[in-house]
């Protein structure tokens, strides 16, 4: 295979958009001369040396290509192309089995939002760590919203990175194992209240990261008017996942006391890394590199994307508040129930058994009528039935009604988080599913 370099010279970005790459979805510059020339910041690019009838191409996943200042750079004969075409082929479209690899992650990841946040995690912290201070809950609600802060920062961009390099699975791979090996450190030492908050914010934030990295693959296996119900699909497996996983912790805490309750976590961390295998084997990465789009800024690309979809804008909005309603809902439930109502551990996770069976009715109820009528009224639906759990979590005072409670809480969960997700999917523009 027949190959020759050029040498590059100048650093900066490029200006305008330039055509792009069949073989990598990056950007071409033609090579027409034995120099070529593209405005930059502050001086040109130019290439030296014999490129006539050939391209210059920025893209670094296509061979050990010369580089300097971030911009890769690769001269190829037509043989070189062809024999590169050949292993950028796309993936074909997803199967049923690809989709439920893909749900696996759902049913993996599950188990650290159901066990470690909302029904053990609040109550070993605020109980065990703070030793029940006055100021336990708040600390807990700061490490949640530091952590969703977090991921809520680092999220476009990592998305953007992974969305240029193709590299959506490798992103969701790390940010997996992070949250694993974090929910590891939660159950294998002893920390005092500082260590805890710091390695819960890494867990969370990195749980949230791969809940996002993976919604950004549905586009991908699902077509427009399908994607409700494969959402839907994902996310009543994923609850069966919490389901299976508070079976296993209310069996570990039966032998009570703290040891057991860290025997949960290490628990729940090889039941997510068991669980997550079936997505990291099966699931392919269909999108090309655009490395082309890296001559630009990050934070000036999502801004422009922004500005191009403002309808996506309105829906990223309303959802970021309504989720940080759930996601309070869900992080301060379990000490609710334990403080105000009187269960049990042993009895929130039996409440919570009621919990995970009701949302994953709710997600299955939700897809098909998605697909149907559109995501607006399905959307609005579920802050409605929100509202009424706002109302009747207050004015339940017993254990009884309680379960009514989380059965009608469970329902509107599994209803917005499996459309919102669809609805995000569907309004997505191609090539920015990470972002």
């Amino acid at each position: 295979m027949a190959r020759r370099q050029g040498k590059l010279s100048g650093a900066g970005r490029f200006e305008k958009e330039l055509p792009l790459c069949g073989l990598c979805g990056g950007t071409w510059v033609d090579a027409i001369s034995a120099r070529v020339g593209a405005k930059v910041d502050g001086g040109e690019f130019s290439l030296e040396g014999d490129a006539e009838g050939w391209g210059v191409c920025d893209s670094a996943d296509l061979g050990r290509w010369p580089w300097e200042w971030n911009l890769f750079v690769g001269l190829f004969t037509e043989d070189c192309a062809s024999d590169t075409m050949k292993g950028r082929e796309r993936v074909g479209p997803a199967g049923k089995g690809e989709i439920f690899a893909w749900c696996w992650y759902d049913f993996a990841n599950s188990a650290f939002v159901t066990v470690v946040i909302t029904v053990v995690g609040g109550v070993y912290f605020t109980k065990t760590i703070c030793g029940a201070a006055s100021w336990a809950e708040f600390a807990w609600g700061t490490t949640l919203s530091v952590s969703a802060g977090l991921a809520m920062g680092v999220g476009p961009f990592l998305g953007r990175w992974a969305d240029r390099r193709a590299s959506k699975k490798k992103a969701l791979v790390v940010a997996t194992v992070v949250c694993v090996v974090g929910t590891v450190l939660l159950g294998g030492v002893k920390w005092g209240v500082i260590g805890a908050m710091m390695v819960l914010v890494i867990a969370n934030g990195a749980f949230l990261l791969g809940e996002n990295l993976v919604a950004s693959f549905l586009p991908e296996l699902a077509e427009s008017g399908k994607r409700g119900r494969v959402s839907a699909y994902g996310w009543a497996f994923g609850y069966l996942g919490g389901l299976s996983s508070l079976g296993l912790a209310l069996f570990l805490l039966r032998g009570g006391g703290e040891w057991a309750t860290r025997r949960v976590f290490l628990a729940t961390a090889v039941f997510m890394f068991l669980a997550c295998l079936p997505t990291m084997l099966f699931l392919r990465e269909r999108a090309v590199p655009r490395m082309g789009e890296a001559v630009e800024l990050g934070w000036r690309m999502i801004w422009r994307t922004l500005g191009e979809h403002p309808e996506l804008v309105w829906l990223l909005t309303g959802l970021a508040v309504a989720l940080s309603g759930l996601s309070a809902v869900v992080g301060f439930a379990s000490i609710y129930a334990t403080q105000e109502i009187g269960f049990t551990l042993e009895g929130t996770v039996k409440l919570f058994v009621c919990l995970q069976v009701a949302a994953a009715l709710g997600a299955l109820a939700t897809g098909p009528w998605q697909d149907r009528v559109g995501s607006r009224w399905v959307l609005l639906s579920s802050l409605g039935v929100w509202v009424l759990v706002s109302v009747a979590a207050f004015y339940s005072r017993s254990v009884e009604s309680f379960y009514g409670v989380a059965a009608l809480a469970g329902v509107g969960m599994g209803w917005l988080q499996s459309a919102g997700r669809a609805a995000v999917a569907e309004l997505t523009p191609e090539g920015r599913e990470g972002e």
